[in-house]
C-alpha cells in the first residue's frame, strides 16, 4: 500500500506547507477515498476537474495519516455548517488544515494548535477581473485594482481574502466583504477584518508566488508562526495496482 514515511506532527506554532504536484499520477488511488468522496468524484465530469479532485484527496489522507500513524483509509472528516473539512478520529491528536488547488498545485497547510486557511489560484487570462473586484471587494480596493499596471494585484488580493475567510470556516461569498485589504508601502498586502472582531496582531500572513502565474496566501491564528515547507517529492512509494473503473474513470 502507498504511504509516506512517518511525520512529526507540527510544534506549538509551526505551520507545514505542503506543495503537491497535480500531475503526480503516482496519486491515481481512489480505493483510498471514503463512500462519499467516489460519489463526488463521479459526478465531476471535466477530465482535469476529476484528476485534480482525485489527486488532491489521496494527498490530503496519505499526509494526515502520517502524522497519525494511521492508514490513509483510516481517515474520516467531519465538516462544519459552511463546508470546511475537520477531522474525525477519536483518539489521535487534532490536526487543523486547510486545502487548496488550482490547475498544478495543490497547497496543504497542517498545524497542531491553529486556525487556518490557505488559497491558491492560478491567473486566468480570460477572468474579467474587473468585474470581480467591483462585486466582491470594497471601493478601495477596486480603485488599487483598476490603477494596477495588471491582474497581479487582484490575485494576490482574492487570495489572501479567501484564506482569511476559510481560516474562520466562513462561507466564501458572504466572507469576501468582510476582510478589506491595504497596501503597504513597501508594496505589501495587510488584511483585516472590516467588522473590527478580530485583532490582525492575533495572525501571521504568508503571501507567495508558487510560480509566475500563480498566487497563494496562507492565514494562521498565531502572532509569531513559523513556517516550514513540505513537499512529496521523493516522499511516495510505489502504488499498489488499481481498478479505476471500479471507482468511476478519469477519463
Amino acid at each position: 500500500m502507498i504511504s509516506l514515511s512517518d511525520q512529526e506532527i507540527p510544534g506549538s506554532g509551526v505551520v507545514h506547507v505542503w506543495t503537491i504536484d497535480l500531475e503526480e499520477a503516482a496519486l491515481d488511488l481512489p480505493e483510498l477515498l471514503s463512500d462519499d468522496e467516489i460519489t463526488r468524484f463521479s459526478s465531476i465530469n471535466h477530465k482535469k476537474a476529476r484528476l485534480d479532485f482525485l489527486r488532491s484527496r489521496v494527498s490530503l489522507r496519505l499526509i494526515l495519516a502520517s502524522y497519525l500513524g494511521v492508514t490513509a483509509a483510516d481517515i474520516a472528516f467531519s465538516y462544519n455548517e459552511n463546508g470546511k473539512p475537520e477531522l474525525a478520529l477519536s483518539g489521535y491528536p487534532m490536526l487543523n488544515f486547510n486545502l487548496s488547488h488550482s490547475d498544478k498545485y495543490c497547497l496543504l497547510a497542517v498545524a497542531a494548535d491553529s486556525e487556518i486557511g490557505v488559497d491558491v489560484e492560478r491567473v486566468q487570462a480570460t477572468r474579467d477581473y474587473h468585474a470581480l473586484a467591483r462585486r466582491f471587494f470594497t471601493p478601495s480596493e477596486f480603485q488599487l485594482i483598476r490603477n494596477a499596471q495588471d491582474e497581479s494585484l487582484f490575485y494576490r488580493m482574492w487570495v489572501l481574502k479567501e484564506a482569511s475567510v476559510k481560516a474562520r470556516g466562513m462561507q466564501l461569498l458572504a466572507g469576501l466583504d468582510r476582510f478589506k485589504c491595504t497596501v503597504s508601502k513597501d508594496g505589501t498586502l495587510k488584511v483585516s477584518d472590516k467588522l473590527g472582531q478580530d485583532d490582525p496582531g492575533n495572525w501571521s500572513v504568508r503571501q507567495w508566488q508558487p510560480d509566475s502565474q500563480s498566487s497563494a496566501a496562507l492565514v494562521v491564528r498565531d502572532a509569531e508562526a513559523e513556517f516550514v515547507d513540505k513537499t512529496l517529492a521523493g516522499l511516495l512509494t510505489t502504488p499498489i495496482k488499481h481498478d479505476m473503473a471500479k471507482h468511476g474513470s478519469v477519463s
